[in-house]
């Protein structure tokens, strides 16, 4: 009995707390419990002026359901209870395709890393690319093939930002469901990290 209330105190308060800081904005201002991570760490990021958002809005190219397993499954921050395919997640109509899912946050900043939480047959995420709302480019800050995990999940993909020196509030990832033969990449929560101001 004295173990489990450390375990509660100790691990499930702090949880709450952070929980709770998310707010109805999705923006966090310090950084929220994720996923052990399965990608290495990179660069590290400033200690102060830097937002942590969960998106607020999404759509995607399609969706398996509505409102199970659709793009607003997306918004907040992760929800899924575990390893699998729950309707708490974002899954594609098909399990073969190539597909994309648009995600937007509360407020614009300069980016420096954008975290996606896949609950289900990671890694295919393809493609990551940052909105420019001046030129109304996408600018991609990631490109690469699609990978099987030996730890599948829960799976944290960290994409560090570098070179982007605009603001944005817009992200668009494209996942290849149709090369590993894995079936549905499913997505859970999309974090924008963030400066306030410029970086010198």
């Amino acid at each position: 009995m004295k173990k489990g209330w450390t375990f509660f105190i100790l691990v499930l308060i702090p949880t709450l707390v952070g929980s709770c800081l998310a707010g109805d904005s999705g923006q966090v201002i310090t950084p929220s419990s994720t996923p052990e991570l399965t990608q290495e760490v990179g660069p590290s990021l400033p200690s102060s002026g830097v937002l942590y958002q969960w998106a607020i809005s999404a759509e995607a190219s399609s969706a398996f359901a509505d409102p199970e397993w659709s793009a607003s499954q997306v918004i907040g921050p992760p929800d899924v209870p575990g390893c699998g395919d729950y309707q708490f997640a974002w899954a594609s109509a098909a399990s073969d395709s190539i597909e994309t899912l648009e995600v937007v946050f509360a407020r614009p900043v300069y980016p420096l890393e954008i975290n996606i939480l896949e609950s289900f047959n990671p890694d295919q995420v393809v493609k990551v690319e940052l909105f420019d709302p001046d030129t109304g480019a996408y600018y991609t800050v990631l490109q690469k093939n699609p990978l099987q995990v030996d730890r599948p999940c829960p799976f944290e993909l960290k994409v560090p930002v570098v070179g982007i020196d605009f603001l944005s509030s817009q992200v668009r990832i494209t996942v290849d469901q149709s090369q590993l033969g894995l079936g549905w990449n499913e997505i859970d929560a999309v974090q924008l990290v963030g400066s306030i101001a410029p970086l010198e």
